[in-house]
């Protein structure tokens, strides 16, 4: 019963998100610290996949694409970087 929820829940959602904010300060596993974190999935059936992960204050984007649907997909990445640097640009100037 899990799994088929699960399984529903992937196939069938187009977007969610999670306001879970990444730890500000370094963390350590059994002593070795942790530099990098990125998470992301595997098998599902969307051509498009978005991860934003926060960590020690620095925002980490990692992209999960078919190639058939997005041939250029360094560029799409190029294109989130400038469009966070927008919103960032704009966001402080409000402040």
């Amino acid at each position: 019963a899990a799994a088929a929820l699960c399984y529903g829940m992937f196939t069938n959602t187009t977007m969610s998100f999670s306001s879970l904010a990444g730890p500000t300060e370094k963390v350590e596993f059994y002593g070795h610290p942790i530099v990098y974190i990125a998470t992301s999935v595997y098998g599902h059936p969307h051509a498009l996949t978005v991860h934003f992960q926060s960590y020690m204050n620095i925002m980490k984007l990692v992209l999960a694409v078919d190639d058939e649907q997005f041939p250029d997909s360094h560029q799409l990445l190029d294109d989130f970087t400038e469009s966070l640097r927008l919103v960032r640009q704009a966001a402080s100037a409000r402040s």
